[in-house]
């Protein structure tokens, strides 16, 4: 009974935390401040799992997600979990104070339960809201076309003056800013990058045995890394031009550079989302490695101990390729919305995206507070991070008191 008190008290406190809050970087600080707590080796694996599950939703939303004038998913981006994801969650996060990982969903390829992070259930979440959201219609339309826009046709509401579906944001971001050549351009970048993605995370997701050779990992993890300056001067081109538009433009395309305002701003917080769990998991990871042997004991623990450490030093050595990726992401996103602004849309920030900007800004901030040893873990030189160190990436945590509550909440949840 004082287990099932302490769960129900977990999911009510999670749930009013995730309402208030209700976006990935908040969620991603929160968990790894429980996993700091009582760093090991599987959780940091969860959150790489977690981090590359980000990556390919940031992906998706800024390349693969149609957008237009009427929809709404934009803001939904920021909403709060359904309640039964929140329970898993919470359950997620517990257990990660505890040292332990809870199985809270199936493995489709074992039929087996296996532990998930609470960032990767409310990712999968975000997943599932877009699925909802956006039409298959559209979706088959652009996979079977190259076009970057349709035309809404017998779709079209009432009041709405932009009378097209846009390929995704960026094509979107084109239209409102009259950039579409360049646009183009990037976005076909920007494909490419992904797709190298996701080869080498492929790569990343087998045991050392079964990439022995070299020349598959190059084959496999091409650098595919575009340069900042380079995308920032094609998401650029004619603003200037277009400044003195503006009055025409926000008439044609206001409500829509709206939407591709919030839709970059949602992106960029997976995104910085996204590269917390990586750093979390990294320095967590290290931190973990010297408790190994306690971690899995026995027979089995030795068999696991000799398959998970490779795997462990592989993703490790990854932080660069998955660090490149979500940079340049971050580069677009902020580039977007940081532009749309510039030419002179009248955009007014709601409070989710206030708070996201803040989030992005801060998590940024604590981030490059590790840079300097983080090169070093990940050249594979020798290094320790103190406590005090692990602390800088809760430093996200501690930046709202409501998280903080809950943690202590989850603590006494567990004693009683």
């Amino acid at each position: 009974m004082k287990t099932f008190k302490s769960l129900a008290l977990l999911a009510v406190l999670a749930l009013t935390s995730l309402q208030m809050s209700g976006c990935a970087t908040l969620t991603s600080g929160a968990e790894c401040a429980a996993e700091s707590m009582n760093p090991t080796v599987m959780a940091a694996i969860d959150s790489f799992e977690s981090a590359a599950l980000a990556i390919r939703l940031s992906n998706r939303v800024l390349l693969e997600t149609p957008l237009s004038e009427q929809d709404e998913w934009p803001a939904k981006m920021y909403g709060a979990p359904s309640g039964a994801a929140v329970f898993k969650m919470g359950l997620s996060m517990l257990g990660s104070t505890q040292g332990i990982t809870i199985p809270t969903e199936m493995d489709s390829e074992t039929g087996l339960p296996r532990p998930t992070s609470a960032l990767y259930l409310f990712l999968k979440e975000r997943d599932k809201m877009l699925d909802s959201e956006i039409s298959k219609k559209d979706i088959s339309f652009f996979k079977k076309n190259k076009d970057s826009y349709t035309k809404l046709g017998a779709r079209k509401k009432e009041g709405t003056v932009d009378d097209f579906m846009y390929r995704n944001p960026l094509a979107a971001y084109g239209a409102v800013t009259g950039n579409n050549k360049e646009v183009l351009e990037l976005q076909a970048d920007l494909e490419a990058e992904a797709k190298g993605y996701k080869t080498c995370n492929a790569f990343l997701n087998k045991t050392t045995e079964e990439v022995k050779d070299e020349k598959v990992k190059k084959a496999n993890c091409p650098d595919m890394a575009l340069k900042d300056d380079t995308t920032k001067a094609k998401l650029g081109a004619n603003l200037e031009e277009k400044k003195k538009d503006i009055a025409e433009l926000q008439k044609q395309h206001g409500r829509l550079a709206s939407k591709v305002y919030r839709a970059s701003v949602s992106g960029a917080d997976f995104s910085v989302a996204s590269m917390v769990k990586i750093v979390c998991a990294s320095v967590n990871g290290v931190r973990a490695l010297p408790n190994i042997k306690n971690e899995f004991k026995g027979a089995k623990g030795a068999y696991n101990i000799a398959t998970i450490i490779p795997r462990i030093k592989n993703i490790l050595g990854s932080f660069g390729m998955y660090k490149d990726n979500l940079g340049m992401q971050r580069t677009v996103y902020a580039t977007m919305y940081n532009n749309i602004k510039e030419v002179g849309y009248e955009i007014k920030d709601d409070e989710p995206t206030k708070q996201a900007l803040r989030r992005i800004e801060n998590a940024e901030f604590c981030l490059a507070a590790l840079e300097p040893k983080l090169k070093l873990a990940f050249a594979g030189k020798d290094v320790e991070f103190t406590d005090e160190e692990a602390t800088k990436i809760n430093v996200l945590a501690a930046m709202y008191p409501v998280q903080s509550e809950l943690e202590q909440a989850l603590m006494t949840a567990w004693s009683k």
